[in-house]
């Protein structure tokens, strides 16, 4: 009778409040509510910030035969692997269909091309003035390969588990959505040496993307495709 009875409690419980009760993690939307927990992320935090100061102060201070754009590739190297190991279930990597995630990314980061390209447009013909190129410019490259596999592959890779995966889920259990959107933009736009637009907006984006899916993959998808555009778009205009 208490099996019998115990299996009728056990097909009423929702199928994610058993996982959870157990200590599994069910592939999609992230859940934020409930009562924040220690888990791994704060360390893993602490962790890869404390290996990106140490990899800064050995650049700045030794002088080192490497091309700057492989030691960026091998810092993010280790960050992911640092993440993924520690972390793996709290680092956004999860989705029900990682293709379809993608494709939404690509979809979004279409459009958000299009706006930036429309936009600069309106503002040559109206304002007489480039609005893209008061923002960004061009970036001399002498690898290409290297630079796409860093910046536009592995970098925004990286980011993205840390920044979103981690950090943003992380304060996502202790702040409202639109608190934690701004903290982890100021946090990602602050990494990149000053709080520029550029990165605050994508920032922002991307957070909000996260909240969305409950997931990496289209941030990623469309911080990887803004990188890509940041650096091509500027040697398509023949007056830039």
């Amino acid at each position: 009778m208490l099996i019998g009875a115990r299996r009728t409690f056990l097909r009423r419980m929702p199928v994610r409040e058993i996982a959870s009760d157990i200590g599994l993690v069910i592939p999609g939307r992230q859940s934020y509510n409930g009562k924040p927990h220690m888990d791994k992320r704060i360390g893993v935090v602490l962790v890869v910030i404390l290996v990106e100061l140490a990899f800064r102060l050995v650049y700045s201070t030794v002088s080192l035969p490497v091309n700057p754009l492989f030691f960026t590739l091998l810092v993010r190297l280790v960050e992911t692997l640092i993440i993924l190991g520690l972390a793996l279930r709290l680092s956004g990597v999860s989705a029900r269909s990682i293709p379809r995630e993608i494709a939404i990314g690509a979809g979004i980061a279409a459009a958000l091309g299009a706006v930036a390209v429309l936009g600069d447009a309106a503002s040559r013909t109206f304002l007489h003035r480039d609005a893209l190129r008061l923002l960004i410019g061009r970036q001399e490259v002498a690898d290409p390969v290297l630079f796409f596999l860093v910046g536009c592959v592995i970098a925004p890779f990286a980011e993205e588990l840390f920044f979103r995966g981690i950090l943003y889920s992380w304060l996502r259990q202790r702040m409202r959505m639109i608190a934690s959107i701004v903290v982890s933009a100021l946090f990602f736009a602050g990494m990149h040496g000053f709080i520029a637009p550029v990165q605050l907006v994508g920032g922002l984006i991307f957070a909000g993307l996260y909240e969305w899916r409950g997931n990496i993959w289209a941030p990623y998808t469309v911080h990887a495709a803004a990188n890509f555009g940041i650096w091509v778009l500027p040697w398509l205009y023949p007056s830039w």
